[in-house]
């Protein structure tokens, strides 16, 4: 049904997320939330690029984990940013910048163009889908 989807991707993504986990020294009882949100991105990027674009894609992705994991950290204690962080690792646009930065040192300034606005437009709606998220599914503290 769905072409990009692939266990195999998925487990990289619970892998790449405990990974995350670790380095920003999550609690290990908040690790299950941290996998889930890591996979949860990569799950809707890799579904909704399918009938859309990278941005909205991205920008749908980010919200979604921007909003559970305000839903997690008012069920937790804990802050947003602790199962946020680890869970919007894996839609920013490393590989398209460092991409378009060898793009532009070998000439192929079309491509490297290209792919630098891609990386902007993700990088906007990142940004975007998180306010949208503060917004929507607030902070205990501001209630």
């Amino acid at each position: 049904m769905f072409t990009n989807v692939s266990v195999f991707n998925l487990l990289i993504a619970a892998i790449g997320g405990a990974s995350f986990g670790i380095v920003f020294r999550i609690p290990y009882r908040y690790f299950l939330h941290v996998v889930l949100l890591a996979m949860v991105a990569k799950l809707g990027v890799d579904v909704i690029s399918q009938k859309a674009n990278v941005g909205f894609a991205t920008f749908v992705s980010t919200f979604i984990v921007g909003a559970i994991s305000h839903v997690f950290a008012r069920a937790t204690g804990k802050p947003a940013q602790a199962f946020l962080i680890p869970g919007v690792m894996f839609l920013v646009p490393g590989t398209s910048l460092y991409k378009s930065f060898a793009g532009a040192m070998t000439a192929d300034y079309q491509a490297a163009m290209a792919l630098l606005v891609q990386a902007i437009i993700v990088t906007v709606s990142i940004s975007f889908a998180l306010l949208l998220a503060n917004w929507v599914v607030p902070s205990k503290k501001t209630l």
